[in-house]
């Protein structure tokens, strides 16, 4: 068995012996995963879509101390992508 799938079936352990999702994203922290690799077991895990674990890690108590970071990022992100397209509609 992969590592993907031990995970997995440990957090459907976890969720079926009653732990709270905050619980098992607390738990993937701590294992040293990722933000991006929690939101990827999560929605393994539960059986839902990207946008959703996206969701439910991103607004998570755990993860609560970049959350603002993490926005801000993106929004940069978006800006950028912003002015590159308005930068290309002027040259043509």
């Amino acid at each position: 068995m992969n590592k993907d799938n031990e995970i997995t079936e440990k957090l459907n352990k976890m969720l079926t012996e009653s732990a709270d999702k905050e619980s098992v994203i607390k738990f993937l922290r701590l294992s040293n995963y990722s933000k991006a690799e929690s939101i990827g077991i999560l929605k393994n895990a539960l059986g839902i879509c990207l946008l959703e674990a996206q969701d439910i890690i991103h607004n998570s108590q755990t993860w609560s101390d970049i959350k603002e970071y993490d926005a801000k990022l993106i929004n940069d992100f978006f800006d950028i992508l912003e002015e590159l397209g308005s930068s290309e509609n002027e040259e043509t």
